[in-house]
């Protein structure tokens, strides 16, 4: 399929196959092939530019989420986003909405503790809320391990499906998508939250 007018497309920039599962390894030392070849000190200033545009491509590339978001631009550019939020991360939005609204509520109460002796007797709370954070980043690290995991079987599907197939199967990748967002974005929120906790922030 064409790419949408005006959008770089990350895989042929690299030479790699246009799916949204890519052996990491593989990937990997295509980039340094390319970037060994297109380096301003080998291939002179003018190449500056297209060293750049390998290092934007491999980025997209290497990160799961973001190479599923490209291709889905480049081979469902219509497919939009969906209004709702996907149920797998649904599931766990009232659990990290709660941590997060704990932790809020801690912090201020740290923040409006007195002295030493008051801020010692928030240790326990403290202890508490965050081992609740860090079992929450466990379970959205282990769903995003698992929705990882199901992607090299999708990409199988994707490439023997029937174009009436692949349209069915467009849903279900463009809902991975949008899941792994919800979950590395709650995620990046509790580790900052557990920072927030250790450094008193």
């Amino acid at each position: 399929m064409a790419q949408p007018w005006g959008m770089t497309d990350s895989f042929a920039l690299l030479g790699v196959p246009r799916r949204f599962w890519l052996e990491e390894e593989a990937l990997k030392e295509r980039f340094h092939t390319l970037t060994a070849e297109h380096h301003p000190d080998v291939a002179g200033e003018a190449a500056g530019r297209a060293f750049a545009a390998l290092n934007v491509a491999y980025q997209t590339l290497r990160d799961p989420r973001a190479r599923l978001r490209h291709w889905l631009e480049l081979e469902a550019p219509g497919a939009g986003t969906r209004a709702t939020v996907p149920a797998a991360a649904e599931a766990f939005f009232p659990a990290v909405a709660a941590k997060k609204e704990a932790l809020e509520a801690f912090l201020k109460r740290r923040t409006a503790a007195g002295g030493a002796v008051a801020k010692a007797l928030l240790f326990p709370e403290q202890f508490a809320l965050h081992e609740g954070l860090e079992e929450c980043l466990a379970a959205l690290e282990r769903e995003r391990t698992a929705l990882l995991g199901q992607l090299p079987a999708l990409d199988a599907q994707w490439q023997a499906a029937t174009p009436e197939e692949r349209r069915a199967l467009t849903n279900t990748l463009l809902e991975a998508a949008q899941t792994l967002g919800y979950l590395e974005r709650w995620a990046a929120q509790l580790r900052e939250g557990i920072v927030q906790l250790q450094t008193g922030g």
